[in-house]
């Protein structure tokens, strides 16, 4: 599998600490990126300048929600469009020469590094998260470091229509931006949800700590049909959610999901 950071239309940088933060909203990310793209250009092009520039920006930044996941200054825009982001120390940006020694990690760990993701999906749902969302480099992100949540959207489209989604389902247009709506759920949940962060909440300590929704506690003698969805988007009332109307919103996107699945396909 190719990495999952650097594909041909899309880009992630949650290894480097992306959504890591108190405020890890898309407008805060972009205003995030927008700013060390900009300081690294003016920075020379040596261990000493970007070492410099690095340090500035990373006195910037607040405590990392997850320390075990550092905040690398070195990440940035890659094109003037802002449609691809990666580290802005690497050769292959660099023209040559290797910077990332400057950043929060080094170029041994950079180089050897693959999220876990690497190991849960298969090519074909990899694919297939790219394929969906494009370009947009903060939904897949979101989306493709999240493989309980990637199981459990095209499963719930699975039972309703009774076939997984796959890669050849995706040339239907219809059928593809009804899925990205149900992936567009990982960042259309209430401020301050814990929902980007899948099934688990930052511990005291920091560590991810797995959720579950009590449903008890909200009335219920039994758990949603969609719970393993629900749990990885943060439905709960801690996490700033209510689970009722998100259920609900689950429910739509799926539906909307299984009927425009292309049939015979």
């Amino acid at each position: 599998m190719s990495p999952l950071c650097q594909r041909a239309g899309s880009s992630c940088g949650a290894c480097c600490g992306l959504y890591n933060r108190e405020d890890h909203h898309r407008p805060a990310v972009e205003a995030l990126l927008a700013s060390q793209t900009e300081e690294l250009a003016g920075a020379p092009r040596t261990l000493e300048g970007f070492r410099a520039a690095a340090a500035r920006l990373a006195g910037r930044d607040a405590a990392p929600l997850f320390p075990s996941v550092r905040l690398c200054p070195l990440l940035g825009y890659l094109d003037p469009a802002r449609t691809r982001i990666g580290c802005l120390a690497h050769p292959l940006v660099t023209r040559g020469l290797d910077l990332r020694d400057c950043g929060a990690y080094d170029v041994r760990t950079c180089d050897s590094f693959l999220c876990p993701s690497h190991a849960w999906l298969s090519e074909e749902e990899a694919a297939l998260v790219a394929a969906v969302c494009g370009p947009d480099w903060y939904l897949y992100g979101l989306t493709v470091t999240d493989v309980p949540f990637v199981r459990a959207a095209l499963a719930g489209v699975a039972a309703l229509a009774g076939v997984l989604p796959g890669l050849r389902h995706l040339d239907h247009a219809g059928f593809r931006e009804a899925l990205h709506r149900l992936f567009a759920l990982k960042e259309e949940l209430a401020p301050g949800s814990e929902g980007l962060y899948g099934a688990f909440r930052p511990g005291p300590d920091g560590e991810p700590v797995p959720r579950r929704i009590d449903y008890a506690a909200l009335g219920r003698d039994r758990a949603s049909a969609h719970d393993a969805l629900l749990t990885c988007v943060g439905a709960d009332p801690r996490s700033g959610n209510d689970l009722d109307a998100l259920e609900e919103e689950v429910r739509r996107r799926l539906d909307a999901c299984a009927r425009a699945l292309p049939r015979g396909a």
